[in-house]
């Protein structure tokens, strides 16, 4: 575990530099679906900020608190600059120890660097960090060949940089939180496809906790 999260804080950081300037940055629709659920100046964790564009800039013009977390110091440098509004901690998500504090936790992409074993460690500390009847916005990565096994291909080249990234199914992600206490609010799966990183089959969830 250790070596993976290793791996990947030395390709963000790696990435950083280049990273605010991709292409694909529209917010979706569904993420407005989810600050839209929120309270008003509600208190937001953005789980791999990366550099706080456009997801944090975003929430706290909208008036939300935001701490967001990156396992990329160089991510966190850079956020900080963008988003000079919003608190930035140098983490990975599966080390977070909140309880009750936020009405809403994100995860745009970044879970995927997450083993099987850490997503289920990260889903209970996000089950944790929530309030009751907070929400839980996560967008993520699906097989595009369900037929291959889902661990074959694990490890991915991206912006030149090798790191962990894995695919998770639908079945996958609803087998780990819905038995933590989760109710899915909104569920939307979507094509996408940009040259940073090719064709991509997405899944968005809004969750909210019991």
């Amino acid at each position: 575990m250790k070596k993976i999260i290793d791996l990947n804080k030395r390709a963000w950081d790696s990435i950083a530099n280049n990273y605010g300037k991709r292409t694909n940055q529209e917010l979706s629709s569904t993420f407005i679906s989810f600050t839209n659920l929120l309270p008003e100046n509600g208190k937001v964790l953005d789980l791999g900020c990366g550099t706080g564009l456009p997801y944090t800039k975003y929430l706290v013009e909208k008036n939300f608190h935001v701490t967001g977390i990156d396992l990329s110091g160089e991510m966190v440098k850079i956020a900080s600059l963008n988003v000079p509004e919003a608190s930035f901690i140098e983490l990975s998500m599966n080390e977070i120890e909140y309880h009750d504090k936020f009405d809403g936790v994100m995860s745009s992409f970044s879970m995927l660097l997450l083993t099987p074993k850490m997503f289920r460690e990260t889903a209970k500390r996000v089950h944790s960090a929530l309030v009751r009847e907070g929400y839980f916005y996560l967008s993520l990565n699906e097989p595009i060949n369900p037929s291959v096994e889902f661990d074959s291909d694990v490890f991915v080249n991206i912006m030149g940089q090798d790191m962990y990234s894995r695919a998770y199914s639908v079945e996958e992600v609803e087998s780990v939180f819905l038995p933590l206490g989760f109710n899915v609010v909104k569920f939307h799966r979507v094509t996408q496809v940009s040259p940073e990183f090719g064709e991509e089959h997405v899944l968005e969830y809004i969750f909210q906790k019991e």
